[in-house]
């Protein structure tokens, strides 16, 4: 029966993969114009893996090859081979020809000497040889009997990205059947997969089973698991199973219904587990949901350096812990931190050393537990997504493969990308003994201020928009122009990278005033979170461009490049701060590409008879009310940006209420909302107590909200004396350090590991990742041999609180005031606002 269309038949590339066997690649495409959209499986056969050798004459290569006898085993470099043939080298290669390329490397230092370097200027193709192999793990292999004809290049880009290269294909996109691409962010089906075991010591595949499975979608959100649990809310939302094997068979049933499947850390742990656990019960991991073909969809686990990689052909698998760590700026990246920072939630935490206790009792606190978990790696997923499919579509590369890549990974392979367009070879990775080299390299980085101590009113703030990569374009700086002059560069043709950035810069720009524009007829709608998500993608990747020159790993490395970038840097920075001083504001701090400042009233006294001292003059002034500022910051900036080279621009941030500046990358400031940014003050380290953190918040809002010095004092006087008279919740006092590794391996002694040994001998266990919870009580013996477990912690040593927790995160904010540590222990004096400014 012939399938009804309802519209256009539209398809997405969702996944692809190599397959060995039929020596072709396998491409999953979401068919979306059906009424129940469908995954299709389509083999691409034609494309072959090649690369480059730096020759002109194919003939002596083929000479060359015939004389040579020696064989490769094909099993031992195709696993999957089914036969054990050995052939010769030249029976792999399939086919030489001669083209004509621009070989980048010729135009770069890298190494040689300048007078080796030709000249970009007049830049042209020259004859090289491209070498067809039959199989893509052969190529590295090939290609090492080659070298006495020249270099070899591209032989490291993988397979299917090679393909993506070439062929232009854009993933994550929808194409019409005339292969129009449909900018829309296509709806793709998402389940959230996480799961618990029961294991009392570092979880073991071979005997730890897994008992719960945690999974939520926009239509199934459940707990599978084989026990019941009484009288819980949660109890509506579980599935129950006779035992684990089928709470496995069940959990590949649905998940292979998914276009996505979200997990968090699930690289690592989650798939690799499952698969051991699957193993055990003889269940294949086979995720089968193409609706043209019987070919099995089995789960590939590979090693990439100290990590893995769980790939499931024809379902794209986002591992949202290297998401997180690539776009956020946490210290921890367990699951509840980044909940904390996303979506402002304490989400509850569970060791996994507590879960079997849970499930032995009944403990229904354990469901909602796994349930919450899967609720909110779903959400993580889906606040993600939109972002991740933009950067898989400009960087052209499988959504799985992008969302696992870093920063500079995406700069490379977007920079491939266009290389390959421009008809260009890409220079290769570095050597071991160039990265070691490259590695050793520092230089200065971008200008800092010493800011103006203590508490400053009425602040502006004001930044260069994308500095850096304003710069690159601008100085016409990558590593194929750096070797020119400045008046050179400027009448040459943009570099790789410059030309890479002036595009995206230019299309950001484009975005942002169709966002303007949206705002302005009140049109928040799909296209509108669509371009959003667009120009934040657009945002990471030109801002990664500076950083990725100085990866020791890059292609397109250039420690000159980075160089130059940072000393322009500092010279556009320290410029306009003259000429925003010049024009009357004092500037309070600066860091690297933006800085905060206020009115300089002393400008308005200047030429007038100074009657009264600093505190009368500043009360004294007529003060310019929050609107005359803006709009004398708004005409500084029209000036400013008049002088500014083409593309540099100097924008507006935001006003500040107050701000609280100690000493450089340490500063608070509040919003005219009352919303308070902290930037480096934060205890966020878990070796902080609650009474550690809760101190230093209420002094940087009694600071920042009231600009009362003496409530600030009071406040920490206050918690130095309940902690004196006892009155603090020992909860309070708790201090968190997690084990690394195993105790036998500390070589020096810490609290938290003496109370790890502590647990051991009072016969419970304790295990890497474990988080130790401790208080330090009275007494004569070391720091680290009073350190307690709560419900064996007698006092609490008073004076180690006091020195220890309570004052170390809030002295150098009370100092850069004036205040001393003295000051702070013994009843002080009163002091005005006006003081500290």
């Amino acid at each position: 029966m012939e399938k009804e269309i309802e519209t256009l038949s539209k398809k997405i590339l969702m996944d692809l993969d190599y397959n060995s066997k039929d020596l072709c690649i396998d491409m999953y495409y979401k068919n979306c114009g059906l009424k129940k959209p469908e995954i299709n499986l389509q083999k691409e056969c034609e494309f072959k893996p090649y690369f480059y050798v730096d020759t002109s004459e194919p003939k002596e290569i083929y000479d060359y090859l015939d004389g040579l006898n020696q064989e490769i085993d094909l099993k031992k470099l195709e696993p999957e081979f089914e036969n054990n043939t050995s052939l010769k080298v030249q029976d792999l290669i399939t086919n030489i020809e001669i083209i004509e390329k621009i070989v980048y490397s010729d135009y770069i230092l890298n190494g040689k000497d300048i007078s080796e370097v030709s000249d970009f200027k007049n830049k042209k193709e020259r004859k090289i040889c491209k070498v067809y192999v039959k199989y893509p793990n052969h190529v590295k292999i090939i290609r090492e009997y080659f070298k006495e004809f020249g270099k070899s290049y591209e032989f490291d880009i993988p397979f299917l990205r090679r393909y993506m290269i070439d062929q232009d294909i854009v993933p994550s996109a929808k194409y019409s059947e005339d292969n129009k691409i449909d900018n829309s962010i296509p709806e793709l089906n998402c389940i959230a997969f996480d799961m618990e075991l029961y294991c009392k010591k570092e979880p073991n595949a071979k005997k730890d089973p897994i008992i719960m499975v945690n999974l939520f979608s926009k239509d199934y959100q459940k707990v599978i698991t084989y026990k019941k649990f009484e009288n819980s809310e949660y109890n509506g939302c579980v599935d129950y199973v006779k035992d684990e094997k089928e709470l496995i068979q069940k959990t590949i049933e649905i998940l292979k219904q998914y276009d996505v499947i979200y997990t968090y850390n699930g690289d690592n742990f989650d798939f690799p587990y499952l698969k051991k656990r699957a193993n055990i019960y003889e269940i294949e991991l086979d995720f089968d949901n193409a609706s043209n073909s019987q070919q099995p969809q089995i789960i590939k686990i590979s090693k990439g350096g100290i990590n893995r990689k769980s790939k499931i052909p024809g379902i794209i698998h986002i591992d949202l812990y290297p998401i997180a760590r690539k776009l956020l700026n946490l210290t921890k990246y367990k699951l509840e931190n980044v909940v904390q920072e996303l979506f402002k939630i304490n989400k509850e935490a569970v060791d996994y050393g507590d879960i079997p206790k849970m499930w032995e009792t009944e403990d229904t606190t354990l469901l909602r537990y796994a349930y919450e978990d899967a609720l909110y790696t779903y959400k993580m997923g889906n606040y993600f997504l939109p972002l991740e499919i933009m950067f898989s579509r400009i960087v052209n590369q499988p959504l799985y493969d992008t969302s696992r890549m870093n920063s500079s990974q995406m700069v490379e392979f977007l920079l491939l990308k266009r290389s390959f367009e421009q008809n260009m070879i890409s220079p290769n990775r570095p050597s071991s003994s160039s990265y070691r080299e490259r590695a050793k390299f520092s230089y200065e980085g971008g200008y800092v201020r010493e800011p103006l101590k203590g508490i400053q009113e009425d602040i502006v703030s004001l930044d260069f928009m994308s500095l850096y990569p304003s710069i690159l374009i601008s100085h016409n700086i990558s590593p194929e122009t750096v070797i020119y002059e400045e008046k050179e560069r400027e009448n040459m043709e943009l570099g790789i990278i410059p030309k890479t950035l002036n595009e995206l810069l230019s299309r950001r720009k484009h975005i942002k005033m169709l966002l303007k524009d949206k705002i302005q007829k009140n049109e928040f709608d799909e296209e509108y979170s669509r371009l959003e998500h667009e120009q934040k993608s657009i945002k990471v990747l030109a801002n990664s461009h500076y950083g990725y020159l100085a990866f020791p790993m890059a292609r397109w490395y250039s420690d000159k490049c980075a160089e130059m970038v940072t000393g322009l840097g500092r010279k556009y920075i320290q410029e306009t701060i003259e000429k925003a001083e010049e024009f009357g504001f004092k500037v309070i701090y600066a860091d690297t590409d933006g800085f905060y400042a206020k009115w300089d009233y002393d400008k308005l006294q200047k030429g007038k008879e100074e009657e009264n001292d600093k505190s009368d003059k500043l009360s004294n002034l007529p003060k310019l009310s929050k609107e005359e500022l803006i709009i004398l910051t708004k005409k500084f900036l029209k000036g400013i940006n008049e002088e500014l080279p083409e593309g540099m621009e100097l924008e507006f941030e935001g006003h500040f209420k107050r701000g609280l500046f100690v000493t450089k990358k340490k500063y608070a400031l509040i919003e005219d909302d009352g919303h308070i940014v902290v930037k480096g003050l934060e205890v966020v380290r878990r070796d902080w107590s609650n009474i550690a953190k809760d101190t230093q918040q209420a002094v940087i809002r009694a600071l920042l909200e009231d600009g009362d010095v003496n409530l600030a004092k009071k406040i920490i006087k206050n918690t130095i004396d309940n902690l004196k008279k006892g009155n603090i919740d020992k909860n309070d006092l708790l201090i968190h350090t997690q084990l690394t590794k195993n105790i036998e391996e500390y070589k020096s002694t810490a609290p938290h590991i003496e109370v790890a040994k502590k647990i051991k001998q009072r016969g419970d266990s304790v295990r890497v990742g474990d988080v130790i919870s401790y208080i330090i009580v009275k007494g004569s013996r070391s720091i680290s041999e009073r350190a307690e477990l709560l419900e064996y912690a007698g006092d609490y040593d008073i004076n180690y609180y006091i020195d220890n927790q309570v004052l170390p995160p809030v002295i150098r904010i009370m100092e850069s005031l004036g205040i001393s540590e003295d000051e702070l222990k013994n009843s002080g004096k009163q002091f005005k606002l006006d003081q500290f400014m």
